[in-house]
């Protein structure tokens, strides 16, 4: 009888850890004037456009409905006007959810400017990665640039090693100044 109590236990901790181990993070899809954008990709704006003029927007999901906040690192924030990354930024709140990123002051800055928004979506447990760059360009002068280490994908799911891109993009940033 102690056994088969002993083994009851077992394969109820065996099961909980299984399904606490098995959770997914969060999926991000994030749009632009109402395209999506696929992850390491860029859309372009023109020099000093407003901020909202971008339109930009992200859906988030996560497969057990937990809260899902998100925490932005953006580059090259000196050259942004009136906006920050913290304008990206959004509390843990129970999913599905939509953000509208808005600063009704802000403004892009001049021609050639380059900003890489990588955007870290949690659940408590995972974290999802998505970057995309914003590239300040008038068409005319061959401003702007890309950044794009990694295939486009489509909707954004976790995985491992989406670390690697905090390492690559300031590389990319002083390659790019010194051109």
């Amino acid at each position: 009888m102690q056994f088969a109590k002993f083994t009851l236990a077992i394969l109820t901790l065996t099961l909980v850890a299984t399904s606490a181990a098995a959770q997914d993070g969060p999926v991000v899809r994030v749009f632009s004037n109402g395209q999506e954008i696929q992850n390491f990709s860029s859309i372009t704006v023109q020099p000093n456009s407003a901020f909202d003029s971008a339109v930009l927007t992200y859906d988030v999901s996560d497969p057990q409905n937990d809260p899902v906040g998100c925490m932005a690192v953006v580059s090259n924030d000196t050259a942004a006007v009136n906006w920050t990354e913290a304008d990206f930024n959004f509390v843990p709140t129970l999913t599905p959810w939509l953000h509208a990123v808005s600063q009704p002051n802000g403004a892009f800055g001049p021609d050639g400017t380059v900003h890489v928004v990588t955007l870290n979506f949690s659940d408590g447990l995972n974290t999802t990665q998505f970057s995309f760059t914003i590239n300040v360009d008038d068409g005319q002068s061959g401003g702007g640039g890309s950044f794009t280490p990694g295939s486009p994908g489509g909707a954004c799911a976790a995985a491992p090693g989406a670390g690697a891109l905090w390492l690559l993009a300031p590389a990319l940033l002083l390659w790019r100044r010194r051109r």
